[in-house]
């Protein structure tokens, strides 16, 4: 549902820039996409969120679900509004009750926290027109370039047997196999890049 000034969306794919790593944002309906520039760690971060995978230790973002949840609020969307200086700006929108609660944040944690907890990514409909790409343009990642999302897990699932986290290494063990048994019938499905 698009609102007079906001376009729902979602993460779409990580792509790899000239300027570096980017998790493009894909409104619903749209041939276009908004790319946020992010570093590795948080790459790394948003893709053990996507994958719904057990970090070997809490994160940050954990420690403020924690807080909205003792508050007795609801992270209800995050949104990316603005454009000052050359920096996305954004923030967490809470609910408490009747209260709506807005928040900022670093482009980087409101997507980590959408992924998290699925919860609606809203893109200002003049920061798509002055900042989105066609689509297509955007290339897929390759390996050399940034992990995919299989490489990933499977370095995680190493490290965890690794530290004789057996727990967590059977959570890593079986998303993989959900993923490559879905990787095929995914990519023939959808042409484009998918995380």
């Amino acid at each position: 549902m698009r609102t007079g000034r906001f376009t729902p969306a979602h993460i779409w794919t990580i792509a790899q820039a000239s300027a570096g790593s980017a998790v493009c944002i894909r409104p619903e309906g749209s041939d276009h996409v908004l790319p946020v520039y992010v570093s590795e760690n948080e790459i790394h971060t948003i893709l053990v969120e996507l994958t719904h995978i057990l970090a070997p230790r809490p994160m940050v973002h954990e420690l403020l679900l924690s807080v909205i949840e003792s508050l007795k609020a609801k992270l209800e969307r995050v949104e990316i509004y603005g454009i000052r200086s050359g920096t996305y700006l954004s923030r967490l929108i809470l609910r408490q009750g009747n209260r709506e609660i807005a928040m900022e944040a670093r482009p980087a944690d409101v997507l980590c926290l959408s992924a998290r907890t699925e919860c609606p990514i809203w893109v200002d409909n003049l920061v798509l027109e002055l900042n989105g790409l066609p689509a297509e343009q955007v290339a897929a990642p390759t390996e050399s370039e940034t992990p995919s999302i299989l490489s990933f897990l499977q370095n995680q699932l190493a490290g965890a047997l690794a530290a004789e986290e057996y727990e967590r290494a059977a959570i890593l063990r079986d998303r993989l196999h959900e993923l490559e048994r879905a990787l095929p019938s995914a990519l023939s499905a959808h042409p484009r890049p998918v995380v």
